[in-house]
C-alpha cells in the first residue's frame, strides 16, 4: 500500500511539472507575438497647433503643407483678411494676426493662390448646406452675449417629423429654457426662427449660438423665458426655393399645418398669438416678413435680419401680400412689433431702408435697426439678442391669481404687492404688536415704532394657535393702511398628544403623514380637514368694522425644501408636497369659501446655488396654485448669498408676473453697526421685492429686528430714511386697484 502512494505521489508531481512547462511556454509565445502596446501614450496632450488664441487676443494660424509653394490664411467672413503665411524647415505654415475684439470668426488657408482648405487641426467649422470654413473664438472679459457662460441651460430637442405641404420627413431644432422643466404649469411663449440661404434647420443653434443668446438673456432677466423653433426653410436645397410667392406658401402651410400644431401638443407653450413671433435672416428673413404679414392673427411679433427679397426694387411685396397697403390699420392693431434690420456694410442695406420707408408711407408702422456690419452672422447674433429682449412684452398687465372668486380688495392688494415692488421694498417684523426686547402686550408698541415713529409696513405672525387677539391686530394693521402675512407652523396630526416631549408631534416632528392626509376618507385625511376648519374660521373672522374680509398673504408650508418639518423635503416626496399644497388650498377656496387670502410658497435660501432660481422653484406646484413667491433666507454674514438669492428672487418675478417676498430673514442678536444699510439694503436696489421681513424680537438673546437699544438702531433709522425702504406710513392705498393692472383667473 505504501509503495502504491509513493508511486501516486510522483505521478503527480511529473503531471504539475509538464503542466508548468507548458503554460510557461505559452505565455513565453504570446509575449513574442504582442501585436498592440499602450506605451507613448502616458503623455500630457500636445500643444495645440492652430489656431493658438494668446492672451492678447491675437491669433497664430499653422498649417502643415510642406510642397505648397505659399499659403495665406483668409480671416473673417465679411471684410476678409488676408495675410501670408511663413515656411518652417518642417513644412509647417505660420502666420500671427494682431488682437482682434472678442467674438467668432471665419478664416480659411488658402493654398497656392486657388486652393481654399479648412483648418484639418480644428473641429470647428461653420456648416449649412456647404461646410464654409472654419472657426475660432476669442473669448471676452466679461463674457460675451453669445458666449458660453456659467448659467443654468436649457436645452436643444431634434425632433423628425412629417411635412405634409412637402410630403417628406424633416427635421427641427428647439430650444427649451431652463425653467420650462421647473414651471410645468406655465405656457411658455414660441419664436418662430428661420435660417438663410445657405444654412439649415441647425445653423441657428450651431453658428448664430441662439441657445446660449438665450440662455444668457433669461438669466440676467434681460428677456423672458421662451422657446425657440427651427426648420429647414429650403425647398430643393436652392435658395430660390424657399423664397418664390409659390415656395413660401409651400413653407407657410408647412409652419401653420405641420409645425406650430405639433409644437402646441409636445410642448405646454401658449395658443395665443401674442404669445408667438416669428423671425429670420436672409431668405428667412423675407420668409419671416411674408409669412408674418399674411398672418397678423397667428403672430404678434415679425422680425426681419437682411433679407434678399426685401431689398430687391424688382421685387414687390404686394406680390407675396396682396392688398397689404390696403389692410395697414388692421396690421398695425394686430402686430406689436415689425422688426427690420440689416447692416451697413451690407449691398442690402439701401433697399432695406427703402423697403421701411414704403411700408411708413402706407401707413405700416415698423422700426429699423442697423449696425457696421455685413452679411454675416455677428450682425444677426446681435439682433437676435435685441429682438430677444422686446418679444412678449405686455404693456396692459394682467396678474394672475389662484382664487377666481378672490374679493376685490384681496385682488387689489396683489395687484399694488406687484406694482409697489418696483417703487421699493417694504420692511415687516414678525409678531411686533406683541411683544419686543424688554415689553409685551404694550398697546399701540412697536420695536421699529420706537426707533422710526412708524409700525412696520408688514404684520408677520403664526396661524397656529390663532387667538382672537391676533385677529384683532389683524384688523388694527388694515385700518392703518398695512398688509399681514401669516405663516403656520402646524403641529404633526399624527405625533400630537397631551404628553409629547418636544419636540414629538410639533411642526419640526418630521414623522411622515402627508401620505396618510391624501388618501380620501381615511381617519387621518378627516381628521387635517377639521383643522383646515378652524383656519378657514379664522380667515372668515378677518373682517372689519362693515363686515367686509381683510385680505391677508398665508404661507401654509413654508421652508418646505429643508428637513425638519413634516411637510418638507424628508417627510415627503415631490409628488406629496404638490398634491398636498393643492389639497389645502382647494379645501380652503372651494369647499370653505375662504376668498381673502393670497398663497405664498417661501422656500428656504440660505447659502450661495449654482442655480438659485431652480432651488426657488423647488417642488414648484404650478402658476395656477401659488401667488407669491418667497424666500426665507437666514444667510447670517454671507451678504452675497442674500445678494444673489434676491436677484434671483427679482429675476422670477418678471418670469413668472408674479410678486415676490423675502418672507423671513434676520441675524440673530448679532448686528453690526451698519448692518441695515451694509447688509440689508444693498441687496433690493435695483431688484423688484415687494417685502423683507425680519423675524421676532423675543428677548436679546432672541431678536432678529431692530430695537431701541440695539448696536444697529442709529444705522436702521438711516434705512427707514431711505427712499428705496417703505413702511407703513409710506404705503398708498394697498385695498384699492391701481391703475394698468387687472388681475384675472388662471
Amino acid at each position: 500500500m505504501e509503495l502504491i502512494k509513493k508511486t501516486l505521489m510522483k505521478n503527480n508531481i511529473l503531471k504539475i511539472f509538464v503542466i508548468s512547462v507548458l503554460t510557461l511556454g505559452i505565455f513565453q509565445s504570446y509575449a513574442q507575438e504582442k501585436t498592440f502596446s499602450t506605451e507613448g501614450w502616458w503623455k500630457p496632450a500636445a500643444e495645440k497647433f492652430s489656431p493658438v488664441v494668446h492672451q492678447d487676443n491675437s491669433i497664430t494660424f499653422r498649417l502643415n503643407e510642406p510642397d505648397a509653394k505659399q499659403v495665406a490664411v483668409l480671416f473673417g467672413e465679411w471684410d476678409v483678411e488676408k495675410k501670408q503665411m511663413n515656411k518652417d524647415k518642417s513644412g509647417n505654415w505660420t502666420v500671427t494676426i494682431d488682437k482682434k475684439e472678442p467674438g467668432i470668426y471665419q478664416y480659411n488657408f488658402l493654398v497656392d493662390g486657388h486652393i481654399k482648405k479648412l483648418d484639418p487641426v480644428n473641429p470647428e467649422v461653420k456648416v449649412g448646406t456647404n461646410v464654409y470654413g472654419s472657426l475660432v473664438e476669442v473669448l471676452g472679459t466679461p463674457s460675451r452675449f453669445d458666449q458660453l457662460q456659467d448659467v443654468p441651460h436649457g436645452e436643444v430637442d431634434i425632433i423628425t417629423y412629417r411635412s405634409t405641404a412637402l410630403n417628406r420627413t424633416r427635421k427641427m431644432y428647439v430650444y427649451v429654457p431652463r425653467l420650462y422643466q421647473e414651471l410645468s404649469g406655465k405656457e411658455f411663449p414660441v419664436l418662430y426662427l428661420r435660417h438663410g440661404g445657405g444654412d439649415n434647420e441647425s445653423s441657428w443653434v450651431n453658428d448664430g449660438r441662439a441657445d446660449v443668446i438665450l440662455d444668457n438673456l433669461i438669466h440676467k432677466g434681460q428677456a423672458k423665458p421662451m422657446l425657440i423653433v427651427m426648420t429647414n426653410g429650403l425647398i430643393d436645397g436652392s435658395w430660390s426655393s424657399g423664397s418664390t410667392p409659390e415656395g413660401i406658401k409651400n413653407l407657410e402651410d408647412e409652419l401653420l399645418s405641420d409645425v406650430i400644431p405639433l409644437v402646441e401638443k409636445r410642448y405646454h407653450v401658449s395658443k395665443n398669438k401674442k404669445d408667438r413671433a416669428i423671425a429670420g435672416l436672409s431668405m428667412g428673413g423675407g420668409q419671416s416678413v411674408v409669412i408674418g404679414l399674411r398672418n397678423p392673427d397667428k403672430f404678434s411679433y415679425v422680425g426681419d435680419f437682411s433679407a434678399g427679397i426685401l431689398s430687391d426694387p424688382e421685387i414687390k411685396i404686394d406680390t407675396y401680400v396682396p392688398e397689404l397697403f390696403d389692410n395697414s390699420t388692421s396690421i398695425n392693431d394686430q402686430l406689436e412689433i415689425l422688426w427690420i434690420a440689416c447692416g451697413s456694410k451690407d449691398p442690402r442695406y439701401q433697399g432695406h431702408k427703402n423697403f421701411v420707408s414704403l411700408l411708413q408711407n402706407n401707413g405700416i408702422q415698423a422700426e429699423f435697426h442697423e449696425g457696421q456690419y455685413g452679411h454675416e452672422w455677428q450682425f444677426w447674433r446681435n439682433q437676435l439678442r435685441d429682438f430677444s429682449k422686446e418679444l412678449f412684452q405686455e404693456n396692459d398687465l394682467q396678474l394672475k391669481m389662484v382664487d377666481r372668486k378672490a374679493t376685490v380688495r384681496t385682488k387689489a392688494l396683489y395687484a399694488n404687492l406687484w406694482k409697489i415692488q418696483q417703487q421699493g421694498v417694504m420692511f415687516g417684523h414678525h409678531d411686533y404688536p406683541s411683544y419686543g426686547v424688554g415689553w409685551r402686550g404694550d398697546p399701540g408698541r412697536s420695536d421699529v415704532k420706537n426707533i422710526t415713529g412708524a409700525h412696520p409696513a408688514v404684520y408677520s405672525l403664526d396661524m397656529h394657535n390663532i387667538k382672537d387677539t391676533k385677529i384683532e391686530f389683524i384688523k388694527e394693521v388694515y385700518k392703518r393702511g398695512g398688509v399681514s402675512m401669516l405663516v403656520w407652523h402646524q403641529n404633526n396630526p399624527l405625533t400630537k398628544s397631551e404628553d409629547a416631549q418636544y419636540p414629538v408631534g410639533t411642526a419640526w416632528d418630521n414623522t411622515r403623514v402627508v401620505d396618510q392626509i391624501l388618501t380620501e376618507g381615511s381617519p387621518m385625511n378627516i381628521k387635517y380637514k377639521r383643522r383646515l376648519d378652524k383656519v378657514a374660521e379664522a380667515f372668515h373672522a378677518m373682517k372689519d368694522e362693515n363686515g367686509v374680509p381683510i385680505p391677508v398673504i398665508f404661507r401654509p408650508l413654508h421652508e418646505h425644501t429643508q428637513s425638519w418639518n413634516w411637510w418638507g423635503s424628508k417627510a415627503t416626496s415631490k409628488e406629496e408636497f404638490i398634491d398636498f399644497w393643492k389639497f389645502i388650498i382647494v379645501y380652503l377656496r372651494d369647499e370653505k369659501g375662504v376668498h381673502n387670502v393670497i398663497y405664498a410658497i417661501s422656500p428656504q435660501m440660505d447659502e450661495v446655488y449654482n442655480d438659485p432660481q431652480g432651488r426657488l422653484l423647488y417642488r414648484w406646484p404650478g402658476d395656477r396654485y401659488v401667488d407669491i413667491l418667497a424666500m426665507d433666507c437666514y444667510h447670517g454674514r454671507n451678504t452675497a448669498a442674500f445678494v444673489d438669492n434676491v436677484k434671483a428672487l427679482s429675476q422670477l418675478s418678471t418670469i413668472l408676473q408674479k410678486p415676490v417676498a423675502v418672507s423671513e430673514t434676520g441675524l440673530e442678536n448679532n448686528h453690526t453697526a451698519d448692518y441695515w444699510t451694509n447688509s440689508v439694503l444693498p441687496a433690493f436696489q435695483g431688484q423688484n421685492c415687494t417685502m423683507v421681513v425680519a423675524w421676532r424680537n423675543e428677548k436679546t438673546s432672541h431678536a432678529f429686528g431692530p430695537y431701541p437699544s440695539d448696536v444697529s438702531a442709529a444705522d436702521f433709522l438711516k434705512f427707514y430714511n431711505d427712499p428705496d425702504t417703505l413702511f407703513e406710513d409710506d404705503l398708498p392705498d394697498m385695498y384699492t386697484m391701481p391703475k394698468d393692472i387687472s388681475v384675472v383667473s388662471p
